[in-house]
């Protein structure tokens, strides 16, 4: 068996290795600890039928970083969901948290009548507080690496430039104030890797907790000033790392606060028998590599290869990337001159880098795309208010089959709506360009208009015009002519270069 060791931490030199407890509890701290250990241990064990489900239908022969990312940053119980407003954004998200509390209660009691004997948990304490380390740690290390490489919150583009604010929900606002300086987002993710990293060891444990409470707090919070959707994963990691950090507290508010010297004692086992210790230096080292190693490689991988997953990775049409001006536009031979308030003519076209195309048009109202799972009802639910109750967990993650059919890069890219997420305005399409005839083939990219196809000739009489003849989502025959605007963007410019842009 393993023994009981205690270490001095302020102090490694000092009494080392003393084989005792710290104290003999009193009842008001087993108890508390019973409700503690059974609360922070649900939080950190996923006991949603669903994610094991996840697990189980992954692509293991391809696997790749988004695969890891849905296993550390997602979990959490969420056995009941309430589909309101609240539920997605408000107080009522947090549902399962007294639900989580309740039971912990009752487990505790039941703990106590079958355990009345014990005289301290320094032991179960150690293995709690190590399970809250890594938990948050891999969620800290995974998120910091998509901000890292500049994935989660990416470049803008042509389509969104051009979109008016009043078209942007808030979610997306957020997201594109953070874009804009890339700086500031891979600064975000290094403070998530580095406190998620310090909490991987036992001497930068009280540093990284601190950083981690104040990252995923500060997250937490965003959630709900810009109605995001994604607040309880944020703010159940805030709270196993203030869990973590709670030991520490004593000693810190003695050296801080009373400006008296102070010693932390902490409690570590001893492994003493070889299989303890190969069976921990397994499960440790293994699970680093994977979510530290292993994620990082794959991250790599998929910055060189530009695998963005919120960005098409198939690229456009050659030279075409740009704003358009409507020049001419056609309808069955009929030219239709401009007007504002017109749903077939085209108000302004784009181009992007990658294989997508937007114009806008108006009066022709569309289901907007969201980007997170949890904040938004969808075509089957409603806002009825009611609790939903579900052992797979957060139904709009997990509830619906993880079988996912192999699919090639076309249906890839048309599956990848984040430049029309949380925005509306503009009419999106996935092309397949065929170079040879000159054919563009189109199809809407938004889920509910996936029926909407084009299919359009393309010439190029000038490097700036693009003049398109064929079959609109109508089935109707449209000719336009596009020229390229020099439009400037004042954040593609140094303030001074701004300045001499301007007529």
């Amino acid at each position: 068996m393993a023994e009981e060791l205690t270490v001095i931490a302020a102090d490694p030199a000092d009494q080392p290795g003393v084989y005792h407890c710290r104290h003999d509890w009193s009842e008001t701290e087993k108890t508390a600890f019973r409700i503690a250990f059974i609360f922070f241990g649900v939080f950190c064990i996923p006991l949603d039928v669903g994610f094991y489900q996840m697990i189980y239908h992954f692509d293991y022969p391809n696997l790749n970083y988004r695969h890891l990312t849905e296993v550390v940053a997602f979990f959490n119980p969420q056995f009941i969901n309430v589909f309101s407003e609240s539920g997605f954004f408000g107080p009522a998200s947090y549902v399962n948290l007294p639900l989580v509390l309740l039971i912990a209660v009752l487990g505790a009691f039941v703990w106590k009548k079958l355990d009345v004997n014990r005289t301290h948990y320094d032991k179960l304490y150690y293995w709690l507080r190590v399970l809250a380390r890594y938990r948050v740690a891999y969620a800290g290390i995974g998120w910091g690496y998509k901000k890292l490489f500049v994935m989660q919150m990416p470049v803008q583009n042509e389509g969104l430039w051009n979109t008016e604010l009043i078209d942007f929900f808030a979610k997306r606002l957020y997201w594109e104030a953070i874009s804009v300086v890339p700086r500031y987002e891979v600064f975000l993710g290094f403070a998530e890797f580095i406190s998620g990293f310090l909490l991987l060891f036992r001497r930068t444990t009280g540093i990284g907790a601190i950083i981690t409470f104040v990252v995923f707090g500060n997250i937490a919070i965003s959630n709900h000033a810009y109605d995001i959707g994604e607040q309880v994963p944020s703010a159940c990691m805030a709270m196993l790392s203030a869990f973590i950090i709670w030991y520490d507290i004593p000693g810190i508010w003695n050296l801080i606060i009373k400006e008296r010297d102070t010693k932390i004692r902490y409690y570590y086992p001893k492994f003493n028998i070889k299989w303890q210790r190969y069976t921990r230096w397994l499960i440790k080292y293994t699970a680093n590599f994977i979510f530290v190693v292993l994620f990082f490689i794959y991250e790599v991988y998929g910055y060189t290869h530009n695998d963005f997953y919120k960005i098409p990775n198939t690229p456009g049409l050659a030279g075409a990337k740009g704003f358009y001006h409507v020049t001419q536009f056609k309808l069955n031979h009929q030219v239709l001159p401009y007007s504002p308030l017109d749903s077939i003519r085209w108000q302004n076209a784009n181009f992007e880098n990658w294989s997508s195309f937007s114009y806008q048009v108006a009066n022709r109202p569309q289901h907007i795309e969201m980007f997170a799972a949890g904040s938004y009802p969808r075509d089957e639910e409603v806002y009825d208010g009611k609790w939903h109750f579900d052992w797979k967990g957060d139904v709009r993650r997990y509830g619906k089959s993880h079988k996912r059919k192999k699919s090639g890069p076309d249906q890839r890219d048309l599956n990848i709506t984040w430049e029309a997420s949380g925005m509306a305005g503009r009419q999106w399409y996935f092309y397949r360009a065929d170079t040879l005839n000159h054919i563009l083939y189109l199809q809407n990219k938004n889920k509910h208009n996936r029926a909407q196809r084009q299919v359009l000739q393309f010439s190029r009489p000038g490097p700036d015009r693009i003049v398109l003849k064929g079959t609109n989502e109508f089935h109707d025959s449209i000719e336009v002519i596009l020229d390229r605007s020099k439009k400037k963007y004042p954040l593609h410019f140094l303030p001074s270069q701004a300045n001499d842009a301007q007529p």
